[in-house]
């Protein structure tokens, strides 16, 4: 039988910070990041501290050949345990690690999780988390798109009491396939996450409905960052500041971010 994402990468994960164990708390944070070496982005530094500063304790999950210790020194200190796991399963994988490393997370009214494929925060964190921890949603998420099919984006997600300690829930993150493909990565990850969400019966949505700043079958994130931006959305998409032709006034970006927080997004890359 092969051999699931967990199977794969436990025997080869360790914790590096001096920090081994969560304190007593009812808010998580886990931020899933990939790097090939040890230093750390302005926008994970930066990340972990407002989780921080909003109240939750954070657990950072670097995939990455490179077993250098991280080095946090661009940013603010922190308190976050760190992760290090080889890179297999993605993000959902170091999601996953992070919820068997500590199963006590999947039981918390509040759980964050999030990952670096965002450029920011450039303010506070705390009006996102008023927004999750103020619904009514079982799970909740930053956006909603209708790209494929409706769903809440991977790219951050927020789940209220326990919703992770479900049954269902617990068997998807503990028996993730590999993949490698990046269509079934979002299908069988992305896209599979919501459609148990939907057959279990659980109440989701977003901070931001795609309707607020895109047509239903484009990408809020990548189409309407802008719209988002004058919405209170503290984020670009990594993917945006990289190659910011993929959409027609992706130029406009560092100016629009430098105007609004004062900051050059390419110095948090």
């Amino acid at each position: 039988m092969a051999q699931n994402v967990l199977e794969l990468v436990l025997p080869r994960t360790t914790i590096e910070s001096d920090r081994t164990t969560l304190p007593k708390t009812d808010r998580v944070a886990v931020v899933a990041s990939f790097g090939t070496g040890p230093r750390v982005s302005l926008s994970l530094s930066w990340m972990v501290a407002r989780l921080e500063e909003a109240g939750y304790s954070v657990v950072v999950v670097r995939a990455s050949d490179d077993d250098t210790p991280l080095d946090w020194s661009r940013g603010p200190a922190n308190q976050a345990i760190v992760v290090r796991k080889p890179n297999i399963g993605y993000d959902f994988g170091s999601w996953a690690t992070a919820l068997e490393l500590f199963p006590q997370i999947r039981s918390l009214p509040y759980v964050i999780i999030t990952n670096d494929s965002l450029v920011g925060p450039f303010t506070s964190l705390k009006p996102m988390v008023a927004d999750f921890e103020s619904s009514f949603y079982d799970v909740w998420g930053g956006t909603f798109t209708a790209q494929y099919m409706p769903h809440l984006q991977s790219f951050l997600l927020g789940f209220r009491n326990g919703v992770l300690d479900d049954p269902a829930v617990k068997y998807f993150w503990r028996n993730l396939p590999p993949q490698s493909e990046k269509f079934d990565i979002i299908d069988k990850y992305e896209l599979g996450l919501s459609r148990l969400l939907q057959g279990e019966g659980f109440v989701t949505g977003a901070w931001f409905d795609y309707e607020l700043v895109v047509h239903w079958t484009q990408n809020p994130t990548i189409s309407g960052w802008r719209g988002l931006l004058e919405l209170g959305f503290p984020f670009v998409k990594r993917e945006l500041i990289t190659n910011p032709a993929i959409v027609a006034d992706g130029f406009d970006i560092p100016a629009v971010v430098e105007e609004k927080f004062g900051v050059r997004p390419a110095d948090w890359l």
